[in-house]
């Protein structure tokens, strides 16, 4: 395996970014899932990361939880458009800091931060994300280990 520079780590966001807004743009208005990103970031937590495309502009929401994926906090990072490297500050929801990371957003450990930054998520992105998480993390885990066919 190769090594992998920051700088193209950080072309790859932008890329990604570019791709999710020329294609919010040909959707037609309303809301639309571009990408849904569930993880484990640390033994006893969990994440979810949503890209949506509302009336033709990319939102993107992050929610942490616990190892099954419940009690689900959102996360919100502002960061400006400048330099993908700048340190994100998470705003008062976010939950208690990740193991071995310097604050509370995923991204630190998963290139899944800026951009777009993370926004304060309605009641309905709240409800999809705790119950994916839920379903992933809790149920998902039980059914995978499961020994019946």
């Amino acid at each position: 395996m190769g090594n992998v520079s920051k700088e193209m780590v950080d072309a790859v966001r932008l890329a990604r970014l570019q791709d999710w807004e020329r294609m919010a743009t040909r959707m037609p208005k309303g809301q639309h899932i571009l990408s849904v990103e569930m993880l484990r970031v640390a033994p006893n937590q969990t994440a979810i990361v949503l890209t949506i495309a509302r009336d033709g502009k990319v939102h993107q929401f992050e929610l942490v939880a616990d190892a099954k994926g419940q009690n689900a906090r959102p996360v919100i990072t502002r960061r400006g458009r400048v330099e993908c490297d700048d340190p994100p500050k998470a705003l008062a929801e976010g939950p208690a800091p990740l193991a071995g990371g310097e604050d509370d957003t995923v991204a630190n450990d998963v290139p899944l931060n800026y951009p777009p930054d993370k926004e304060p998520p309605d009641p309905g992105v709240t409800s999809l994300g705790s119950s994916l998480l839920e379903t992933t993390f809790d149920l998902g885990e039980q059914v995978a280990g499961s020994s019946t066919p």
